[in-house]
């Protein structure tokens, strides 16, 4: 978060490849109750490789087009960084993520404004065919992208914290 922690950028780093760890940095999204997102908060994964390589050298390391975090090792193999870039470099198109939150809905991204209510179909008894063909209706209408940043970005109807995650 700029003007929080992107001071911390490089001492990560220097922790990852101390203790042999991966970190994972992610960027700051817009979904907290308060709504002070602005994307100029943001650090990006471009200015965290950069802010990297002042340090070391980084390499990204293949991964499957679905996995949410771009990885890097440095240069000499030592330490791996993950950086999960949802508002620089989205991943929509390749997500195979869904969620189901604490109250039985689904969730088909993290900046939807609408939730599945799996739980309602299963309290009115629905077979275990009604609701495999309910979460393959709901995952086959999954959005194809978010919109944060964009000036008509609608934020989530639920926050995080009430979706249990």
């Amino acid at each position: 978060m700029r003007g929080f922690n992107e001071d911390q950028i490089i001492p990560f780093g220097m922790f990852a490849r101390e203790e042999g760890v991966i970190v994972r940095f992610i960027e700051f999204m817009p979904l907290e109750e308060e709504r002070t997102w602005s994307p100029n908060t943001v650090v990006t994964l471009d200015e965290i490789l950069r802010r990297m390589g002042e340090y070391r050298p980084l390499v990204e390391i293949p991964h499957a087009r679905s996995e949410t975090a771009r990885r890097f090792h440095f240069d000499d193999g030592l330490g791996e960084i993950g950086i999960i870039a949802p508002v620089s470099h989205p991943f929509c198109g390749h997500c195979s993520r869904i969620r189901i939150t604490s109250d039985g809905k689904i969730r088909t991204c993290l900046f939807s404004v609408w939730d599945h209510d799996l739980y309602g179909q299963m309290r009115r008894g629905a077979s275990d065919q009604e609701l495999e063909d309910f979460i393959r209706g709901v995952v086959e209408r999954k959005e194809q992208r978010h919109h944060i940043g964009e000036p008509d970005f609608v934020p989530a109807s639920r926050t995080m914290v009430h979706i249990g995650g």
